[in-house]
């Protein structure tokens, strides 16, 4: 992805930007049902005789809404139409306008949210960054929102008035997001930008080109956009068109007038709220499947929710793989009680479904407005005080992506007070409330999909403050209430933890740690990779042999090789201990192994691919990457893609 670098960049292409307001009138060619606009045509050799058609073709009424709208406001068009499910959309300088067809109305597109929350890397030259307001952690009422975000504007009294001079404000640009001055030529308010859900106000109070000193602008910010590829506007939406190619498009049907092109991700837009069905009769909910044994599952985790989605899909297949799994934090998706932002997973889905690969999502992190703590509110992690609430949550999003999600993890390393919130003698009960009701979720709407009970993380800790021992966790879960939990999941899920130790070694005998680590991190079987054996077993002792292991999330960290720190992530030292051969070894090895000897073991999913492009060589989850951060292959790679599957 071409990544726009951070300047003051203010040669932009700006029409009428201090004058008088005036409408939409055809100043290109006319067409019989909407006008061919020429004057963002581009440098091509027609330039007279091309730009971008705007026109009511295919019962979408573009020509008919812009015609009486202000020309300032929304600038020419730049791109054709384009079409994301449901929705026609069209770029404009100013603003991208969104046609929804169920319910026949005209949206303004929230495009700087939707650059949050798809490409949240992206950096438009000149526009502040997304901010989280605190004051809106725990709230739900729209109005308090709504307030908090209109006081922005107080910073700002010039662009306060310009704000609200439209009294469909809230409609045309959304919420107030950020305010920001920037220091230009020794003048520290030499620009003043106010970021909105859809559009940039700016006010230069220095000499800059294409605008008037001190007067209030409106930014293209749909222009900054259209220079990254396939950034919100498909790349095949942005060649202009001749107008005798206009001319001679059937002006009834698509495609229309400038073609129409087909994405297949969903649109971000406006949040929306999904209408939720009540809960079917639990009598009438399926009971867990016995599931066919062999490892029949090679996948690996990532964070695939980027614009490079597409390549990392490629390397994932090309290592010759069938899985994938993303945490998708609930936090994320449901943003106000029963309002969703779908975009980034329905595209992640898509990507992946595209290619041919399975998917398991990871369900994680309640919002603040469910969560049982009052001291995780603010935080990324916890847990919901009800557990109603996730079923609803799992109910709609297994509906959604019925057929084409394989799998839901419920929760991740719940063991762990990060994630989970302080123990206490109630934490075992309460989650197994949790997977009961996710669990119930998933099947009412996809019987067929697979749930995994989330799996611990290995440690040999027993503190009610920061973590319970992964085996004795699952021992109180899986004894309370005569084994209720076995009735609420298909896999259970495990993170076999390498440490420095190779995949044969074990308590008292572990050849790698004692050769590189001096017999660190060796004395306790959480350390080593066999430990999922006795997980398994403590299931089986319990009359449950019969249900499968998946490994959720397993690797071996090193920080040897090109990039790397100078030390380690704390609480991370061991790897200082491997090198990227004993990486590339001991997962060829595991794979082997688990082949030869576990059976019950039916996916390995391994962590991770991609984190070395997503955080900092200081982050522990840098040095399990397999890939480096341009994507060039780490010897681990190499070495899963070609071993036998």
């Amino acid at each position: 992805m071409r990544k726009l670098v951070l300047g003051l960049v203010v040669a932009m292409v700006v029409f009428a930007l201090a004058a008088p307001v005036h409408a939409f009138d055809c100043d290109g060619i006319s067409l019989s049902d909407g006008c061919l606009f020429t004057a963002t045509g581009g440098d091509t050799p027609n330039r007279d005789d091309d730009g971008y058609a705007v026109t009511n073709a295919g019962g979408v009424p573009m020509w008919d809404f812009i015609r009486d709208k202000d020309l300032q406001a929304l600038g020419y068009p730049i791109s054709g139409r384009w079409v994301e499910g449901p929705f026609t959309l069209q770029a404009f300088q100013k603003v991208i306008l969104q046609w929804d067809s169920a319910n026949r109305r005209m949206n303004w597109y929230n495009t700087l949210d939707a650059l949050a929350n798809r490409y949240p890397h992206v950096d438009l030259p000149n526009v502040p960054p997304h901010q989280v307001l605190p004051e809106d952690q725990g709230v739900t009422d729209f109005s308090i929102i709504r307030q908090n975000h209109l006081a922005l504007l107080d910073a700002n009294p010039k662009i306060k008035a310009e704000f609200l001079r439209d009294p469909n404000w809230l409609n045309l640009y959304g919420l107030p997001i950020r305010y920001e001055e920037r220091e230009v030529n020794g003048n520290p308010q030499g620009l003043q930008l106010l970021r909105a859900q859809r559009i940039v106000f700016e006010v230069w109070n220095v000499p800059a080109p294409g605008t008037s000193l001190g007067a209030v602008g409106r930014q293209n910010v749909p222009d900054k956009v259209k220079k990254l590829s396939n950034v919100i506007i498909p790349d095949a939406a942005k060649p202009p068109i001749t107008a005798s190619q206009a001319g001679a498009a059937t002006p009834t049907s698509p495609p229309v007038t400038q073609p129409v092109v087909t994405v297949v991700p969903t649109p971000v837009a406006t949040p929306s709220t999904t209408p939720r069905s009540g809960p079917v009769p639990v009598s009438s909910i399926p009971g867990p499947r016995t599931l066919p044994r062999g490892l029949t599952g090679f996948g690996i985790q990532g964070e695939f929710r980027r614009p490079d989605d597409g390549r990392l899909a490629d390397l994932v297949t090309g290592a010759g793989l069938n899985w994938v799994k993303q945490q998708i934090p609930w936090q994320e998706v449901e943003t106000r009680p029963g309002v969703f932002n779908w975009g980034p997973t329905d595209r992640f889905v898509n990507t992946m479904r595209g290619k041919g690969l399975n998917i398991l999502l990871s369900i994680v992190k309640s919002p603040d407005f469910y969560k049982a703590e009052q001291s995780k509110v603010g935080t990324t992690h916890g847990r919901p005080h009800s557990p109603e609430t996730l079923r609803d949550f799992m109910r709609v999003m297994a509906d959604r992506y019925k057929g084409r999600v394989q799998a839901y993890e419920i929760w991740n390393e719940e063991n762990l007070s990060l994630e989970w919130g302080t123990f206490s003698q109630h934490s075992y009960s309460q989650f197994i409330q949790l997977l009961k009701n996710g669990y119930w979720g998933v099947k009412e709407s996809d019987p067929n999909a697979i749930v995994v009970l989330g799996a611990p993380t290995p440690t040999g800790v027993v503190n009610n403050n920061i973590a319970i021992d992964d085996a004795i966790y699952l021992q109180r879960i899986f004894d309370f209430n005569n084994g209720e939990v076995f009735n609420y999941f298909e896999a259970l899920g495990v993170h076999p933890n390498g440490g420095p130790n190779a995949p044969d070694d074990w308590v008292g005998r572990a050849h790698n740690s004692n050769a590189k680590c001096g017999g660190g991190w060796s004395t306790h079987p959480s350390f080593f990779f066999d430990r999922y054996k006795e997980l398994y077993n403590m299931m089986a002792a319990r009359g449950h042999p019969e249900k499968t292991v998946w490994f959720t999330e397993f690797g071996w960290a090193t920080i040897d090789g090109p990039g790397a720190p100078a030390a380690p992530a704390k609480g991370y030292e061991y790897a200082a201990c491997n090198s990227e051969t004993d990486q590339a070894n001991f997962f060829v090895r595991s794979f082997a192994k688990v082949r030869a000897e576990s059976p019950y073991v039916t996916h390995m999913i391994m962590w991770n691919l991609n984190f070395q492009q997503v955080v900092p060589n200081t982050d522990e989850k840098w040095a399990f990457g397999i890939l480096r951060p341009d994507l060039s292959p780490r010897p681990a790679y190499d070495a899963i893609k070609a071993m036998p599957k």
